[in-house]
């Protein structure tokens, strides 16, 4: 095991390696408390607000695209782990680098709703989890409870990581945790339109995220179509019905910026802007486009 210091603008970083693993992990000694990066979740604050969070989607699991994009004015990154080939290990680099930008908060779209993944997103300092197929308000229920600690939830306390993104200390956090963390849900099969009024109103769910390329295809759609589907269109306002019901601020998946424009316009207050894969793609297209004129 060796032990590398590196300095910063905001603190001495140590970093552990293990000799079986070269990959560095940071360690942060305790002067790092006495450093703020996140006193609240301000994805939270914005949408309570009336204010629209943006932010950019994750499907590509490196670190270093991370620190880049985290110096960007988003609101949130969200780490996927259901639709992109990202890692325990790369899930918590990841949120590690986006706490530690100061900016965006870190979101996690988990591969499948459970007490273990929940956990490991929050241990890991993640400002909010993304519970994919919720389908009931038992199921809504069950996500709240993993993600808050009692009394209100179920879930374990003991990282001594979760406070690095909140420059709390374990105790701080410990107590400030319930209202810090996001518990959100995606709706995104038909399955889950009939059962609208028990997902929305699930005590302490903080923000239902529709799916609308399952949805669509739930509901027999060709998504990829690029035209406007009726269908579509009348699903997502009365699931934005719903939300104004229960007061409970609603997010959708934007393949591109002119898409998420739209959806603010319609009331959707968590928008991602575009996708790192898309960007990336559309960008080395473009310039080759230029290039060739």
């Amino acid at each position: 095991m060796t032990w590398i210091r590196e300095n910063t603008n905001r603190a001495s970083r140590f970093y552990v390696t293990p000799f079986l693993n070269r990959n560095p992990i940071p360690y942060f000694p305790d002067p790092i408390y006495n450093h703020p990066i996140m006193a609240a979740n301000k994805i939270l604050q914005k949408m309570r607000n009336a204010q629209p969070a943006r932010g950019v989607w994750l499907g590509i699991p490196s670190v270093h695209s991370v620190r880049l994009l985290a110096r960007l004015p988003l609101d949130f990154m969200i780490i996927d782990m259901e639709h992109a080939p990202t890692s325990l290990d790369n899930m918590v680099a990841m949120v590690a680098a986006v706490g530690e930008a100061g900016g965006p908060q870190p979101v996690v779209r988990l591969s499948q709703s459970s007490s273990e993944n929940i956990k490991s997103a929050l241990d890991a300092g993640a400002a909010g989890i993304i519970a994919p197929m919720v389908n009931s308000g038992e199921e809504a229920a069950q996500v709240v409870a993993w993600c808050k600690l009692p009394p209100i939830g179920s879930r374990s306390f003991g990282s001594s990581y979760a406070g690095l993104t909140w420059g709390q200390t374990p105790a701080e956090n410990a107590k400030a945790s319930n209202e810090q963390v996001m518990a959100a849900v995606q709706v995104e099969n038909k399955l889950a339109l009939d059962h609208l009024d028990d997902i929305f109103s699930t005590p302490n769910l903080d923000m239902v995220l529709v799916g609308p390329l399952d949805l669509s295809l739930s509901l027999g759609l060709d998504f990829f179509s690029g035209q406007p589907s009726p269908i579509l269109e009348e699903a997502l306002q009365t699931i934005l019905a719903a939300g104004r019901k229960y007061h409970v601020p609603l997010g959708i998946y934007c393949p591109n910026p002119e898409v998420a424009r739209k959806r603010i316009a319609q009331g959707f207050l968590f928008v991602n802007v575009i996708m790192d894969t898309t960007a990336l793609v559309e960008g080395v297209r473009q310039a080759i486009k230029v290039s060739e004129a």
